[in-house]
């Protein structure tokens, strides 16, 4: 499951409140700090002890954290690991340039979790959790417990519990109970260091990177019609997991935004759901206030579309402010699409390998270790 998302609005997550231990003369200094980039801080860190213990503190890393939304990146590729800045799409005319990612591990089975407040979290051969800040290079490696007996792991998300300051790991495993399909969720707390294993949960059918919004995962579950070569769905709804609580939920059917499509995915357009359907022509985007809105449509035929791009397994990513859609297709090519007359602008200078589910992550100061969670 890929996330379409507003870039303004992008990771805007609760942020862990931390502590603030400082005398008052340090307001101007921690206030200054804040609004500079990652890497400047991590060079300042150099200067002495006491700028050192400041910039490592929780308050300034929360604070950072807050003001961080304008540093959003996107981790698009594993094979190498590369980014892009996202901002810097909004004004471009030709291909921007990636920056290469310093992650140590080798790329083989290897699947993005989710992102949540700079740290994103990787999955390793089903046995390994990898919490990694691509900011400040701080890396953390977990064995996941065995949980065979339960089946496979088939969907997954990582986000931040607000009510006890931690963050959390979710896969859901897919497996038989008593001669029947039976869903669990394996969960992780950051802080604590602990595996929790929820059982006897109803058979949810779910697939993929779960989508964060409000202290929960969301997900597209989908019923298709069998039988024929192309299965219209029969019915969908969201249903999304609680991360505090542990429970799922249906929040709403998606039946009634189109009569007949082949697949749909969420993501977050301005902190609310987003949702995007394939039918036979077109994309059809939709956003969720009090009610459902359309937003955009992308035809099935876009002339514009340079040779070796196909429609047909082209996923959106995100909204830019803009208003155009940074898209991933056929595996190879991330294109920007505009509503306005419908050019298509290649964004990197040579195809590449996509991530399935690319992360969208702001530049910040969160450790994976608990002393700045």
């Amino acid at each position: 499951m890929t996330t379409g998302l507003r870039l303004r609005h992008q990771n805007k997550q609760l942020v862990p409140s931390g502590g603030r231990p400082h005398i008052e003369s340090d307001d101007l200094l921690i206030d200054i700090l804040s609004r500079l980039p990652v890497k400047t801080l991590i060079q300042f860190r150099c200067v002495c002890k006491s700028w050192r213990a400041l910039i490592s503190d929780s308050h300034l890393v929360t604070m950072h954290l807050r003001r961080s939304n304008r540093r959003c990146r996107l981790l698009f590729s594993l094979a190498p690991f590369q980014s892009i800045d996202i901002s810097a799409l909004n004004d471009a005319v030709c291909s921007v340039s990636s920056t290469s990612l310093d992650l140590p591990i080798p790329v083989e089975t290897l699947k993005i979790v989710g992102s949540c407040n700079g740290l994103i979290c990787l999955l390793k051969n089903s046995s390994f959790v990898i919490f990694w800040n691509p900011s400040t290079r701080v890396t953390r490696f977990l064995p996941m417990p065995n949980h065979s007996h339960l089946g496979i792991v088939v969907f997954y998300g990582f986000g931040y519990d607000s009510t006890i300051d931690d963050y959390k790991v979710v896969f859901g495993c897919r497996g038989q109970r008593n001669g029947a399909l039976a869903t669990a969720v394996v969960m992780f707390q950051l802080k604590t260091g602990s595996w929790r294993i929820i059982d006897g949960l109803d058979y949810v059918n779910l697939n993929g990177q779960g989508c964060l919004i409000n202290g929960a995962l969301h997900w597209v579950e989908m019923k298709w019609e069998a039988g024929v070569t192309i299965r219209p769905v029969l019915s969908a709804r969201i249903m999304c997991f609680d991360l505090a609580e542990g429970t799922f939920r249906e929040l709403i059917p998606l039946s009634y935004l189109s009569r007949e499509y082949i697949s749909a995915r969420i993501g977050i357009a301005e902190n609310s759901l987003f949702v995007y359907i394939y039918n036979s022509s077109e994309i059809t985007m939709w956003v969720m206030g009090e009610s459902w809105t359309k937003v955009m449509q992308i035809p099935t035929e876009i002339p514009q579309l340079p040779i070796g791009y196909c429609y047909s397994f082209s996923t959106p990513i995100c909204i830019l402010e803009n208003g155009e859609v940074l898209m991933n297709s056929n595996g190879k090519y991330l294109v920007l699409y505009s509503p306005n007359g419908g050019a298509c602008v290649n964004v990197l200078e040579t195809p590449v390998d996509l991530a399935p589910e690319p992360a969208m992550y702001v530049e910040s100061l969160v450790s994976p270790f608990k002393e700045n969670i």
